[in-house]
């Protein structure tokens, strides 16, 4: 049955910019400033009048923008018409939509709003070919419709124990992840709120909170305190808003991903758009032997962290394996033929002495040309150290597991980004580029690194340090595989 409409109202405060908000704070301090007399309103318009008629023009143009898109679908596509002076049409077939996502926040669910997100191999820069805010029940049938469209035989679900969910987002939450976070809520709201007032809530927050703890340690060491576990608790929290009653659902040619506590969310994936599949550990979770398997799809993840492209939340190994067999069954088990040499090992360091670099010119110049600051740069400093040296722990263990292998048509790579391993198994199809690079030293040693470029919707690069070159060669030329040769200075 085909049903058509407009989105939802909500859509109006995203077409109006963030100007808007600024007028409303003047308009509402010179109401409120007026005293109560029977004049007040019309010497309040007499004043205000300028910015009711920008506030009036800008809610209008916002209006006509809700007007002039127009969405319809059936069992077999959904058309998209939009403009007012020059209108385009927008049809996308369900047999093409590589994934279409279904996400309802707090506030839309309470307005009745979800935001759909259709993704197709056509997209770029990273964004959905397709954005429409529509109505609770639109969407609902919308989903329905895309789903109907797909084959319908369930082989495997899987859904992770709630226990298992909490005590492994409380052992291995990332204080990494929830300073993204953060520096994303920041950005998410300097999108409507002004920075100055932004800033200014931010920096009174976290000024009362040092003053508090300060009692009891000295307040450049209270301020890292509070930074660090209050993005370490805002990881955990955000793991468990997320992925609370997930389940993961595999049919011939489609993988359903559902969930989400306070905000729901929906994503149907096709399966044969997947580019590859990866799976993270952090350090603790790697000691412990225990991960999360992620996909790289077309859409799936273009929305930033807020999907962060998992099907299957941090769980033991032995679960992610058995996830693996059964809704992958063709893709064979991680095995690295080729690994870094142990010469090489020094250079795995490099990226954490350039980390530790900053705050050691910093100890140096407070050292000699401000020594009475020595005292509060000193603990800072060494503090600030902290995350080099955590990553110069994580090297040391990725120095032992980097490499590559290809068996059966897949290309496996084992390599570490920052405080990430990944263990990334892709089809030899998706395999848009190999880059071979040898930095002066390398030359001399006869090394070289591999920079790997997958099929994706943005950029992806795989970078492998420290193989035998001669050995690289001969594996790529094994298996037919066209090379790019760099050197660098």
């Amino acid at each position: 049955m085909e049903r058509s409409g407009r989105q939802h109202f909500i859509r109006l405060l995203s077409y109006t910019t963030r100007y808007f908000w600024l007028l409303l704070i003047p308009l509402a301090r010179s109401f409120y400033s007026l005293s109560f007399r029977f004049d007040a309103l019309k010497v309040w318009l007499k004043g205000a009048w300028l910015d009711l008629i920008v506030l009036g023009a800008i809610v209008l143009f916002a209006w006509i923008r809700w007007l002039s898109v127009w969405f319809s679908f059936d069992g077999e596509k959904i058309v998209l018409r939009k403009g007012v002076y020059i209108s385009s049409e927008d049809t996308v077939y369900y047999s093409q939509i590589t994934t279409l996502s279904i996400k309802q926040n707090v506030i839309y669910r309470l307005l009745g709003a979800s935001t759909v997100y259709i993704a197709t191999n056509a997209g770029v820069f990273d964004r959905a070919d397709v954005t429409i805010t529509m109505r609770r029940s639109d969407a609902d049938r919308f989903y329905a419709a895309v789903k109907g469209s797909r084959q319908k035989s369930l082989n495997y679900t899987v859904m992770p124990k709630k226990p298992r969910l909490i005590l492994f987002s409380l052992l291995f939450s990332s204080t990494l992840s929830g300073l993204l976070i953060i520096i994303a809520m920041l950005l998410e709201t300097g999108e409507i709120f002004d920075r100055e007032i932004e800033t200014r809530l931010l920096l009174d927050t976290l000024n009362e909170a040092v003053n508090r703890v300060a009692v009891y340690v000295p307040p450049v060491i209270s301020v890292i305190i509070i930074v660090l576990s209050g993005a370490w608790v805002l990881s955990f929290i955000s793991n468990l808003v997320m992925f609370w009653g997930f389940a993961l659902t595999k049919c011939t040619d489609s993988l359903y991903v559902r969930s989400g506590i306070w905000t729901k969310n929906r994503h149907i994936l096709l399966r044969s758009k997947i580019n590859y599949i990866d799976i993270k550990q952090n350090f603790a979770s790697k000691v412990c032997n225990v991960s999360s398997l992620h996909v790289n799809c077309s859409g799936y993840g273009s929305r930033g962290r807020d999907e962060m492209t998992v099907v299957l939340p941090i769980t033991t190994r032995k679960e992610v394996n058995g996830a693996i067999s059964e809704v992958f069954p063709e893709y064979p088990r991680p095995k690295v033929e080729l690994k870094s040499r142990p010469r090489c090992y020094p250079g795995f360091y490099f990226p954490a002495l350039m980390m530790a670099a900053v705050p050691a010119a910093g100890f140096v110049l407070a050292y000699w040309f401000l020594p009475s600051w020595y005292l509060v740069a000193y603990p800072a400093i060494t503090i600030a150290m902290i995350p080099a040296i955590w990553l110069a722990i994580c090297k040391t263990l990725s120095m032992f597991i980097t490499g590559i292998g290809i068996s059966n048509g897949y290309m496996t790579l084992r390599y570490s980004k920052m405080y990430t391993f990944h263990t990334v198994i892709t089809p030899m199809d998706r395999v848009a580029k190999v880059v071979i690079r040898q930095s002066p030293f390398q030359r001399m040693g006869g090394s070289c690194s591999v920079a790997i470029y997958t099929s994706s919707d943005r950029r992806v690069r795989h970078y492998i340090y420290g193989l035998r070159l001669d050995r690289t060669l001969a594996m790529f030329e094994k298996h037919g595989i066209d090379l790019y040769y760099t050197e660098r200075g």
